[in-house]
């Protein structure tokens, strides 16, 4: 019996995803209504009562959600399929494609349709992973299914795509469907969709349907915080906003603080003056969709290649894939930032470093000690820390794999609890792993190691970290004065995510109270973590850093 269905592309016309570099990557929006319309032709051939929704107006990622969650949900359907296109950074090689499920039915989708995508198209199969805490996946009320189709930025990944679109359009239909499709399916029907919204009209509301490339760039105006949009297009803020990846805030045409901040974050990470103004050479940057550009390297540092060879190795990981305890499966970002971070301590490391040899000590068995308060966890993976050396700068890194899960879901911006009322420079939680600057005075490696990135001598890796993270306006929210060192941690810890890390490593070995998850042991440690970290850890010792 074949099974209705109700299938939607993510994002909408004006919250499009993710892009690919140009000219070979590709635009997650355009891809992801080619497939949805090319699959619902094809059910629909194949007898399956199916339904395809395509969002023209949300202007936002979290309106864009809740009207999908809405459509999905008003249908009477059998199960619920979401297309989606995935990205994180890395342009060499190929990722592959993957599922996300929420239920055991879902499961089993799931695993199918990946396993199906990657024999029908070469793609690696990534396999089927906890999508628990995806809203999508989570609130839509029958047995649903988000499919990662493939990487819009990894080169490989997209010449398969484009190769095989017609193979991998058939086996997500014969999997959602439960049906064959014949050897002779529909042809492909004019793009574009149908000519009215596949939903109930809305109310009216400004509308932004044509993508901001259409206006020539030298038509664009420089841009500053201040400057709003009018009623009549062109509508130049707005367009910005749109096309800064990630940008965290409203599509609302408002140049304000929030805008402000994301112009900032693109220009520092994309090789341009961070001065907050859009002028000819951020539009350029822009048009372009120009990759980010690593950060000019302090000596010691990895050298880009390296870079990217540990990122891959982060993401093909089995722990990239584990879903944790309470939190699901992470963030590429944080499994790829956190070995980077490591890869550059380890290299700190044997350089001599003070703060990272307070963290390679052996044991010091102090209550207050992470190696002493979890030695029987650390014993029973058999990574003892009764010897210092490398072994026990891995070790921690590994607990911080988990920890950063436990304490943000691997979000790097997060800023203080908002359910506290705590507005003090000094107690104000901050970062990957909610750690607040009174911390500093369990250790004296700590102020010199924030002065090292505060200076530019260590990279932070905020592109790495940032892949796969959205941070609202109050995550990236700072308090007390700005010039104090409180304030400064903050900022610090939020944007260059690889001092957290090396900040948090420096704690664990002093201050275990500091952080009550820890203190009641509900951090997990994973031996595959140890894993990817000895991998890296043995790449790094075939290679030079910078000069």
């Amino acid at each position: 019996m074949t099974k209705s269905v109700v299938i939607s592309a993510g994002h909408s016309v004006i919250v499009r995803g993710a892009a690919g570099p140009e000219p070979w990557g590709l635009d997650e929006f355009d891809e992801n209504v080619r497939v949805t319309e090319r699959v619902g032709q094809l059910l629909r051939a194949a007898g399956v009562d199916v339904e395809v929704l395509i969002d023209i107006q949300s202007a936002d990622q979290d309106e864009n959600l809740d009207w999908l969650i809405s459509e999905h949900n008003k249908r009477t359907r059998d199960r619920d399929v979401s297309i989606h296109f995935n990205s994180n950074g890395i342009t060499e090689g190929g990722i592959g494609t993957e599922a996300y499920y929420a239920s055991n039915t879902g499961h089993e989708i799931a695993a199918d349709v990946s396993a199906e995508i990657a024999i029908a198209s070469g793609l690696k199969d990534r396999g089927a992973k906890d999508g628990s805490h995806l809203k999508w996946v989570r609130e839509t009320e029958m047995p649903a299914v988000l499919i990662e189709v493939a990487f819009v930025c990894a080169h490989q990944d997209c010449d398969l795509y484009r190769q095989h679109f017609e193979d991998i359009c058939r086996a997500i239909a014969e999997v959602v469907g439960e049906v064959t499709i014949g050897s002779e399916p529909p042809p492909l029907e004019p793009p574009g969709g149908p000519e009215e919204p596949p939903h109930e009209p809305r109310p009216p509301r400004p509308q932004w349907p044509d993508r901001p490339e259409s206006i020539p760039v030298e038509d664009r105006p420089t841009l500053r915080q201040g400057d709003e949009d009018s009623a009549e297009p062109p509508h130049h803020v707005l367009d910005l906003q749109r096309m800064i990846p990630r940008f965290t805030g409203e599509f609302d045409g408002d140049f304000g603080p929030t805008t402000h901040e994301n112009v900032v974050r693109y220009q520092r990470t994309h090789g341009l003056e961070a001065d907050g103004i859009v002028g000819p050479l951020t539009w350029e940057a822009l048009y372009e969709r120009r990759p980010p550009s690593l950060p000019e390297l302090p000596p010691g540092a990895l050298p880009p290649e390296a870079q990217a060879v540990i990122m891959k190795m982060a993401v093909d990981s089995d722990i990239a894939d584990y879903s944790w305890r309470d939190r699901g499966v992470g963030p590429d970002g944080w499994i790829m930032g956190l070995a980077l971070s490591f890869g550059q301590s380890y290299l700190k490391l044997k350089a001599g470093h003070p703060a990272m040899q307070r963290v390679a000590r052996a044991n010091t068995h102090d209550d207050d000690d992470v190696c002493e308060h979890y030695r029987d966890e650390f014993d029973d993976l058999d990574m003892s820390n009764e010897v210092g050396g490398p072994h026990v700068l891995r070790h921690i890194y590994a607990f911080l794999i988990g920890m950063a899960m436990r304490e943000s879901s691997g979000q790097h911006c997060c800023g203080r609890d908002q359910s506290a009322d705590n507005y003090d420079e000094d107690t104000c939680e901050a970062g990957m792993f909610q750690q607040s600057h009174n911390s500093f005075s369990c250790d004296s490696t700590l102020e010199p190691l924030m002065n090292e990135y505060l200076s530019g001598l260590s990279p932070g890796f905020l592109e790495a970290f940032s892949v796969g993270v959205s941070c609202s306006g109050s995550d990236w929210e700072s308090y007390g004065d700005s010039d104090s060192r409180g304030y400064l941690f903050q900022e610090t810890a939020k944007n260059e995510p690889a001092f957290s890390a090396e900040a948090c490593a420096v704690g664990l070995r002093v201050l275990v109270p500091h952080w009550g998850p820890v203190l009641r042991k509900e951090t997990e440690l994973r031996r595959d973590a140890d894993d990817l970290l000895m991998a890296v850890q043995e790449y790094v010792d075939t290679i030079e850093p910078t000069a």
